[in-house]
């Protein structure tokens, strides 16, 4: 297994400036475009954000097996770390999910005295995804279907069911910023977004028996403290909490029986089983 597959999506012009990644050490690499076609690009034509990231979720899982899938958009700058640190910390400390921190949306976030910290928000430009939680297939693939509303939809989803389900064991780096240079494509009206958080909303209150953990609130220093402490104690000293995945049991016990997700789980995991 290697340790990274790194997959990124894009226009043609701003893909190829990361072609590099495909000859890191110990890592493969996948890139999609969606304006032009590029050789080294798979050409998904007028693929939507979220429909880009699955596709190469997909590429990447018949590929075989990583320590971490690595998504990432193709406009982003980092202002401090770069691509060796965000591995280290990976390698390091082995969390579920990773992510930076991101000038536009986590700046004021961080604990300053802490290089690392579990989150209640994060940006979903880069982001590097444990194989555990990958197998578990509960916050990827992306849900896309409000797409056609507005492409922050499937991000909003995501943001939820990662506070749900890998609350304790997400964490932002924060001795990683990234800057996020345009934004252009994806500039859709207030009003489109005011309808999609309204959509979203309905679909996942349909989806869990008791209310779910809404990101949308402000960040508690304490809350992230505690969390990060139960990271820490568990990645260091009790060494039989290590894996990530989440059975079924408490799948159930999270799901509505009759929900969207918990029938897309199912169905996904025993497909699983069979091959």
């Amino acid at each position: 297994m290697k340790n990274f597959i790194y997959l990124v999506q894009g226009e043609s012009r701003l893909v190829q400036e990361y072609l590099p990644l495909a000859n890191r050490n110990n890592a493969d690499a996948i890139f999609l475009t969606y304006d032009e076609a590029i050789k080294e690009a798979f050409f998904f034509p007028n693929s939507t954000w979220a429909q880009g990231r699955n596709k190469l979720l997909e590429m990447a899982r018949a590929k075989g097996e990583y320590l971490y899938y690595i998504f990432c958009d193709d406009d982003i700058a980092f202002q401090t770390g770069g691509w060796d640190e965000f591995e280290n910390y990976l390698l390091a400390l082995k969390p579920a999910i990773a992510v930076p921190v991101f000038s536009s949306k986590t700046k004021d976030t961080p604990i300053k005295w802490l290089d690392f910290q579990t989150f209640l928000t994060n940006d979903e430009q880069l982001m590097a995804f444990h194989y555990e939680v990958v197998r578990d297939s509960i916050v990827l693939p992306y849900q896309n279907q409000f797409d056609d509303i507005h492409w922050w939809a499937s991000c909003d989803i995501q943001e939820v069911l990662i506070q749900n389900f890998y609350f304790s064991s997400s964490i932002q780096l924060n001795k990683i910023e990234v800057l996020n240079e345009c934004r252009l494509r994806y500039n859709d009206s207030k009003i489109k977004r005011e309808a999609s958080i309204e959509r979203v909303n309905g679909w996942l209150s349909e989806q869990f028996i008791k209310e779910y953990k809404n990101t949308s609130k402000l960040v508690i220093q304490q809350l992230v403290l505690w969390r990060t402490l139960c990271f820490f104690l568990g990645r260091y000293i009790f060494s039989n909490s290590s894996s990530y995945h989440v059975s079924e049991y408490s799948i159930k016990n999270i799901l509505m029986p009759e929900s969207e997700m918990l029938e897309q789980y199912l169905k996904h995991n025993s497909k699983e089983e069979n091959f």
